[in-house]
């Protein structure tokens, strides 16, 4: 293929997971600002668990069992479900500007971008033997069991899609540290995180580590991807604003155990892209405030907070007839029109 778009390959040996998650919002950043090129971060991280933007780690997370056994708990700036995280993982960040890798990739939509990153990890299993595939909307699967998972993340002029790769991990460290709701297996055939999951180690008759994997997967991805990888090491300027954000964000506790709001009422459904749960107060038949949760993807933050801005004051029913005006993925407005049904059935009844 002609044209291939040069990508910087960082491979660095950021282990903490605070400091791990402020770099990838400083590389997010200086993406926006066109400081830096189009660039894939290779990394591995200490155990730790990983929540959602979205989700609320008393609800999601085994928090008692983690600091028992020293896991980090810590809330990533994208969207999705609870993940655990240790030396048996590896994860990839790809940082671009929208406009030119879209262009270059004949992209419409981000969601298509969940299947085009798919591709290269179907593509990387293919290399081992693996029949593996897209499990919409996010996962890739083997036999129904989950290998890997991927979220992305909409920050103005630029975009990062990111995904993780279960080569050989601790899968009973994972089923205590994680709480899922009962939702989330209901359509899966699975009661478990355990028995929902599988290592590509467990798929091959040959010992596999994670290197190896890793090696494979920048392959596949210059080959489906139309790329160039070219290695280089993070600027000052990166390593500056990661200090920073680690000082100001992510190594606060607030930031992942934030204080929430009591509610007295909520509605949950299981939607394409995962759980998805209203919290609100209503009075007099009208939103005084309402809160998305879950482990739902939704790229863009400011299009959320700009729906439920304009909920307040209104009636479920005009909320529900404004939904469509939203700059919300289909499966999310879809989820939430349901949701709102559910609640104009209960006042009336």
């Amino acid at each position: 293929m002609s044209n291939r778009t040069i990508w910087r390959l960082i491979v660095d040996d950021i282990r903490e997971p605070s400091m791990h998650f402020a770099m990838e919002e400083a590389l997010l950043r200086l993406t926006d600002e066109a400081y830096i090129r189009p660039t894939l971060r290779i990394r591995r991280v200490e155990p730790s668990v990983w929540i959602g933007y979205y989700q609320t780690p008393s609800e999601d997370v085994d928090v008692d069992y983690c600091i028992e056994h020293n896991l980090k708990i810590v809330r990533r700036l994208n969207s999705g479900g609870a993940v655990y995280q240790d030396e048996g993982t590896f994860c990839y960040s790809a940082f671009f500007q929208k406009n030119d890798i879209f262009s270059n990739l004949n992209i419409q939509q981000s969601e298509e971008l969940y299947q085009l990153f798919g591709a290269v990890i179907i593509d990387m299993c293919k290399k081992l033997n693996i029949e593996a595939t897209l499990s919409p909307v996010n996962d890739i699967t083997v036999n129904g069991r989950k290998i890997y998972g991927s979220a992305q993340l909409d920050w103005y002029s630029a975009f990062a899609h990111s995904g993780s790769v279960m080569v050989n991990v601790n899968r009973d460290t994972m089923q205590s540290a994680l709480r899922p709701s009962n939702l989330k297996f209901a359509d899966k055939g699975f009661k478990n995180v355990k028995d929902r999951v599988v290592n590509l180690a467990e798929l091959t008759p040959m010992p596999l580590d994670v290197q190896q994997v890793i090696s494979l997967f920048t392959k596949s991805f210059e080959q489906k991807m139309n790329a160039q990888l070219e290695p280089s090491p993070f600027t000052n300027k990166e390593w500056k604003l990661a200090k920073q954000l680690y000082e100001e964000k992510y190594s606060k506790p607030e930031w992942t155990f934030a204080k929430s709001k009591a509610f007295r009422s909520m509605v949950s459904a299981k939607i394409p892209s995962g759980v998805l749960t209203l919290k609100f107060e209503l009075q007099n038949n009208r939103f005084q405030s309402i809160v998305l949760h879950g482990d739902f993807l939704l790229a863009n933050h400011r299009d959320a907070e700009r729906f439920l801005s304009n909920c307040t004051n209104k009636t479920p029913g005009q909320v529900l007839a404004e939904l469509n005006d939203a700059n919300l993925p289909k499966d999310l407005k879809n989820g939430i029109a349901n949701l709102l049904k559910q609640i104009e059935s209960n006042e009336t009844c």
